[in-house]
């Protein structure tokens, strides 16, 4: 943001030097990042007068000129090669050391700094310069000749009027209050103790015809535009801007345009509102409709260039025709010319979120969406509006119609903090007084009323970024100033003990490491529309930093997957991520619940994908599957010492995963496991397959069993295969589960070795057999003792899943 000591001084008066200034503005948070002093490029210019013109002798196309540069000094020799030189004439002459900013002899135009020196054989102490030259306009042809009442000797600087210095400050994107002038002169005024000098507004309306009889503006999409200010200017005449206009637009690295769009772009670099001008006749019905784009509509915008549009955008429209795109920038087809009689000055209030995501997508950055995106103040917008129309109205020649369309339909009003004092100085670390408290708050426009030791602060709309207590303790902190806050150090370090939850979760992050899986951490914000795919209990953000972070994620698959395919991108050929962090979702309430109607859980999420043993002399390359990422969970299971844990086998697909698998872990449910769907790949444009599992922490955590150790049976173990013939949807392990059950605690082991299915087992049948380990650790069993075991499994697992037993 570049702003204008001499223009700040319209508002606050500065009686220290603009160093000082940059000083005190990095301290209080306003990082000046450069000061350009805009006359100095042209130190050792002066305006001058040719007294003489006299040919040069060993030349013909120079000349040999007596320059005087100052009232009382003696004229100057100096050697031109300008065809238009002559006597009388007021000139810029370059003298010894400046440095000429262009050089019309060099390609490039390179600068070069002057020296005495001869020109064939006559010595030249200077040097007459050219528009070109002076990097002031484009002749190269003749010098620069000035008006004839120019006072001799004056520095060019002061005869451009470029004695000013210009601060490059660094607003952070937060703080959208200081992108004008005002918003600076604010934070200053708080720091010097005085008040900001506002504009003062003179707004002569036609009396007569009111504009809502000659104009008409609807807003269909009020959420997108909490309001809309419509101003009439007639009978204007567009011209050049008056001088002092252009100097303030250019010092602020604005191009100047005509004294209409000047207007607008002063009033925003002024009270950083901005603001749009419309041909009001080119306008059908003289109307303005405020509402979305249609999809696959397309609209040329003033900078020449045709955009689709999708239906996200807010458009301003009349009568027929998308005019502008709202917020961001006009259109050519109601644009401000020559031919313009008659203004209809907008002045809105736009959702940041809808400006950001519209200018994003369009890739169209303008000043007015570089504020809006960062959040404008809705109750400053008829006070711009205003001051535009006047302005419009004393440069231009037209009349302000009478009155204004306010649409404004749900006021915002500014928000109200409560303050402890106690707190300040617990946090700060210094104790500042109430009343310097209160007139440090004060100054910043935050109006306070003491209860208790309590104040109660009213928190003005520009400014977005204070929202809670803590917010108003850096504002006293900066404006207080930090240099000011004592250092203060401890005696004493104190560690503090993980507790129980961190050491268990500490466990899981180690066994993730021991078996080879890299810890990932991603962005726990996303994308809304993307988002929707995995989940309609969304948590939207209300001041997103972009589009693509406008929601908090509902669960970690969505932005691991972001991660699987940033490192396919990047050549990994095998993918084994875990990440441990939070989801949140949209919830009336539950234990997971610190913010009315939002939950977060903590999450562990697994991923794997690509090769999982590579080729070697002695094996073959090996891609992960299903069965892989099973395994792998339930080694973890069995690691935290979890048990009655039940496998849900889902025949149908989700949107999200297919071959899924849930998990129950004493009835609650604690995750799921499988493969990502093709529509959740193609979305993220991954082509290999991923395997995907999900589990809830706390309910990982929530069961805790302590390891039991016992002896090795003595006595001998016993194996049987048996096979079953069972229909082909039932999941193995829920067949696995009842053998256990019904083998008591004399079956060890149960082991799936083969399935098959044919023609000769029956259609939507399949045959699976398992070898089962019996052993006793207190006696050899009997023949006639397993034999009883081995019927007690065939007849539970016939009975409860309709089973025949097979022989093997």
């Amino acid at each position: 943001m570049r702003i204008s000591f001499k223009w700040l001084q319209n508002y606050i008066e500065l009686k220290h030097p603009p160093e000082e200034i940059a000083q005190i503005l990095t301290r209080i948070g306003l990082e000046v990042e450069s000061i350009e002093y805009l006359g100095r490029k042209y130190d050792g210019f002066v305006v001058g007068e040719v007294l003489s013109v006299q040919k040069h002798p060993n030349a013909d196309r120079l000349t040999v000129c007596k320059v005087r540069i100052s009232k009382d000094g003696e004229p100057q020799q100096v050697v031109c090669g300008a065809p238009n030189v002559a006597a009388g004439q007021k000139v810029v002459v370059g003298l010894p050391g400046a440095v000429v900013p262009k050089n019309q002899h060099d390609p490039n135009g390179n600068p070069f700094t002057l020296t005495k020196a001869k020109i064939r054989g006559i010595e030249s102490s200077g040097m007459i310069c050219s528009e070109y030259e002076l990097g002031i306009g484009d002749d190269k042809e003749g010098i620069a000749v000035l008006d004839a009442a120019t006072e001799v000797g004056i520095p060019l600087a002061q005869y451009l009027k470029l004695d000013d210095v210009v601060f490059e400050i660094g607003v952070t994107p937060n703080r959208p209050d200081c992108l004008s002038h005002i918003g600076i002169a604010r934070d200053l005024a708080a720091v010097y103790g005085t008040a900001v000098k506002f504009p003062t507004i003179v707004l002569r309306e036609k009396n007569g015809t009111d504009i809502k009889k000659v104009a008409a503006v609807e807003v269909e999409n009020t959420e997108d535009c909490p309001r809309y200010v419509a101003r009439l200017i007639q009978q204007v005449t567009v011209k050049e801007s008056p001088e002092w206009l252009k100097q303030y637009l250019t010092s602020a690295g604005l191009r100047p345009i005509n004294n209409i769009v000047d207007v607008t772009n002063f009033v925003m670099l002024e009270y950083g509102q901005p603001l749009h001008a419309f041909d009001y006749d080119r306008l059908s019905q003289h109307k303005i409709v405020v509402k979305n784009a249609t999809p696959n509509e397309k609209f040329t915008t003033l900078d020449g260039k045709e955009h689709e549009l999708n239906g996200t955008e807010l458009m301003i429209c009349d009568g027929e025709r998308s005019v502008a795109i709202g917020g961001v920038m006009g259109g050519m087809n109601s644009e401000i010319s020559n031919s313009t009689k008659n203004v209809l000055l907008e002045a809105a209030y736009f959702s940041p979120v809808s400006i950001r995501r519209t200018a994003k997508r369009l890739g169209i950055s303008t000043d007015a969406s570089y504020r809006f995106e960062r959040g404008t103040d809705p109750n400053i917008v008829d006070e711009a509006s205003k001051r535009a129309a006047s302005l419009i109205a004393e440069l231009s020649g037209g009349e302000i119609i009478l009155g204004c369309i306010d649409i404004y339909p749900k006021l915002i009003e500014p928000k109200k903090i409560t303050l402890r004092l106690q707190r300040v100085s617990h946090i700060l670390g210094a104790e500042i007084s109430i009343d310097k408290i209160q007139a440090l708050l004060n100054a910043i426009g935050i109006t306070t009323q003491l209860h208790d030791n309590t104040f109660i602060c009213t928190v003005p709309t520009y400014r977005p970024d204070i929202e809670q207590e803590i917010d108003l303790l850096e504002e006293i902190a900066r404006l207080h100033g930090y240099d000011n806050i004592p250092n203060q150090t401890t005696g004493e370090v104190v560690f503090s003990e993980p507790s129980k939850r961190e050491r268990r979760i500490e466990e899981i992050r180690s066994w993730c490491e021991s078996i080879g899986l890299h810890e990932v951490v991603t962005n726990s914000l996303m994308d809304a529309s993307t988002a929707h795919m995995y989940s309609t209990s969304l948590i939207k953000v209300k001041n997103p930093l972009s589009v693509e972070l406008e929601v908090m994620r509902p669960m970690l698959m969505p932005t691991m997957l972001e991660a699987v395919a940033y490192n396919y991108n990047h050549g990994a050929s095998s993918i084994r991520f875990y990440e441990i962090g939070s989801a949140f979702v949209s919830q009336e309430s539950s234990k997971n619940t610190y913010i009315k109607g939002i939950s977060e859980y903590s999450k562990l999420g697994i991923t794997l994908s690509g090769i999982a043993q590579p080729a070697a002399w002695y094996q073959k390359e090996r891609y992960f599957d299903i069965f892989d990422l099973k395994g792998l969970v339930q080694s973890l299971l069995q690691k935290l010492g979890l048990d009655n844990i039940h496998l849900i086998y889902y025949d149908a697909s989700s949107s999200l995963t297919e071959r899924t698998i849930g998990i129950e872990i004493n009835g609650t449910y604690a995750g799921f496991l499988g493969e990502c769907s093709e529509k959740i790949l193609r979305e993220k444009k991954i082509e290999a397959k991923v395997f995907y599992a999900e589990l809830d922490i706390d309910v990982l955590l929530s069961v805790e069993k302590r390891a039991v150790f016992r002896e090795y049976s003595k006595f001998p173990t016993v194996k049987r295969d048996i096979a079953f013939i069972v229909d082909k949807k039932i999941p193995v392990g829920d067949i696995e589960s009842t053998i256990r059950k019904a083998g008591t605690s004399l079956v060890t082991s149960v082991t799936l070795f083969d399935i098959f299915e044919g023609a000769s087992i029956g259609e939507g049948k399949k045959s699976i057999a398992f070898s089962v380990t019996i052993n006793s650790l207190e006696k050899t069993l009997t023949d006639a003792e397993i034999d009883t075991v081995v019927e007690a499994i065939i007849s539970s697992v016939t009975s409860t899943h309709g089973a025949t037993h097979r022989s093997i």
